[in-house]
């Protein structure tokens, strides 16, 4: 393709989406811009195609207080002689130094993660108050296999894996179909001049280490994956369509006080995935984070048998989902939303149980006589010695996802070595033996501890 032909067809990409997805002319849309090649070229693209698709645009920028006040000070002063000249209006906010640092430190979230969430948020916020129908973002081709990618090893689940959707809701993402060479070559023959955020290079960040080493390693055993997995994403967007379409016009809940309801005969009556995507579809009218619940924790109620002999079929993250007579009830978590803990000593044959959290401790024949073992809650500081090397239980937590309002509630043994077993297993976790542990007294431990229905208001 010559380089006149180069700027033509990422425009024509761009005028091409507009038109599939319906975005009226005059439609009022707020550009998320950081100062890099695949933002800058979707300002510059819609603002060169108003001639023959006038849209309303307004910019924003958000300094995450990543880097080095210097460095975004000058990004920003780049990013308002853009709009300036392109006369464009810009909304721009920055977050005190470290802010996100410490809150992925205090939530054990990535920092990618956090900041993409308040980038969001002030997005939505803008987007508001500017009246925009949409918020464009600069997502590419590369942006969409590089999510793939990570997902695809992260093992998430059948909704997670396509990766990222051309649209959603209001937000749209004209650069879908383009490739970052392409991008880059864009603003090369227009003579444009874009950000390098030095964040970018630093492979400790999950996306760069994906970027700069997995995705090279691949092409140079599969030169064509790229294209394949584009294909394989959009086949798994249609195959999640119709899942989803199916789980809601087989399983109807009824909207109750709190949440939902409906016959367990119905419930039961349809394969486990659908019952799956059905509780899945229902958790943002329950103001509940659906990317934060593991597919481990709802697939539970696949499981038939699971599902019939328990009262309380799933309790965490938020959710309850408990039988009320014939009927299931899909409600908000309403014991053990706060932090809370215990702290028990035992002393040869006991059998203890916290209702807060659900729990039941049967020491059996385990008599320690002057020595204690403790059965409590995980503390700030808690390690294991696991056949890898000493663990932080914290760690253990944040790998499995556990809703920081749930940590309380799972489970840790602690004798005078220290500790002995995180039961993450009654929470659809792995339990976590020390090291040394025979096989045998493995099973042993597991079976003393096992979750109870506590009774629901």
């Amino acid at each position: 393709m010559s380089s006149t032909e180069e700027p033509r067809a990422v425009e024509r990409k761009v005028l091409d989406y507009l038109h599939r997805y319906g975005i009226a002319r005059g439609s009022r849309i707020l550009v998320a811009l950081s100062g890099g090649p695949d933002s800058l070229c979707l300002l510059h693209v819609l603002h060169r195609l108003k001639g023959r698709y006038p849209l309303a645009l307004s910019v924003a920028f958000l300094d995450h207080g990543i880097r080095s006040g210097r460095e975004t000070d000058k990004d920003l002063e780049f990013i308002q002689q853009t709009c300036s000249n392109l006369g464009v209006d810009l909304s721009w906010d920055r977050l005190p130094q470290g802010e996100l640092v410490q809150r992925a430190r205090s939530t054990g979230r990535s920092l990618e993660e956090v900041a993409r969430e308040s980038r969001y948020n002030f997005l939505k916020t803008s987007a508001s108050e500017k009246q925009c129908e949409y918020i464009a973002l600069g997502h590419t081709a590369d942006d969409q296999i590089e999510t793939l990618v990570m997902r695809f090893f992260q093992g998430v689940d059948l909704s997670g894996l396509p990766g990222i959707p051309e649209k959603r809701d209001f937000l749209v993402r004209p650069l879908y179909e383009c490739t970052r060479p392409q991008i880059i070559r864009y603003l090369s023959d227009r003579g444009l001049r874009y950000l390098t955020d030095t964040t970018n290079k630093d492979s400790r960040y999950l996306r760069n280490a994906v970027r700069h080493n997995l995705l090279p390693a691949a092409e140079q055993i599969f030169p064509g994956f790229r294209g394949s997995l584009l294909s394989l994403s959009k086949k798994l967007f249609r195959l999640r369509a119709y899942v989803d379409s199916e789980s809601k016009r087989r399983l109807v809940w009824t909207p109750t006080p709190g949440g939902y309801r409906i016959s367990g005969q119905e419930f039961l009556a349809v394969p486990g995935v659908l019952r799956v995507f059905s509780i899945t579809g229902l958790l943002n009218s329950l103001a509940v984070e659906r990317k934060r619940i593991p597919y481990r924790f709802l697939s539970q109620v696949e499981d038939d048998r699971f599902v019939r002999l328990r009262r309380i079929v799933l309790s965490g993250y938020g959710i309850r989902l408990y039988w009320r007579g014939e009927q299931l009830i899909l409600a908000m978590e309403v014991v053990g939303r706060s932090e809370k803990g215990y702290f028990i000593v035992i002393r040869g044959e006991n059998r203890i149980v916290i209702p807060e959290a659900g729990l039941i401790f049967e020491s059996g024949s385990m008599s320690c006589g002057a020595i204690a073992v403790l059965f409590r809650s995980a503390r700030s500081g808690d390690t294991i010695t696991l056949r890898e090397g000493s663990k932080q239980v914290r760690k253990l937590f944040a790998e499995w996802r556990v809703a920081k309002q749930d940590c309380w509630k799972i489970p840790v043994l602690e004798d005078r070595r220290g500790t002995v077993a995180v039961f993450g297993s009654l929470f659809g976790y792995r339990d976590r033996l020390r090291t040394g542990v025979s096989s045998e007294r493995g099973k042993e431990l597991k079976s003393m501890v096992h979750r109870y229905d506590v009774e629901v208001e």
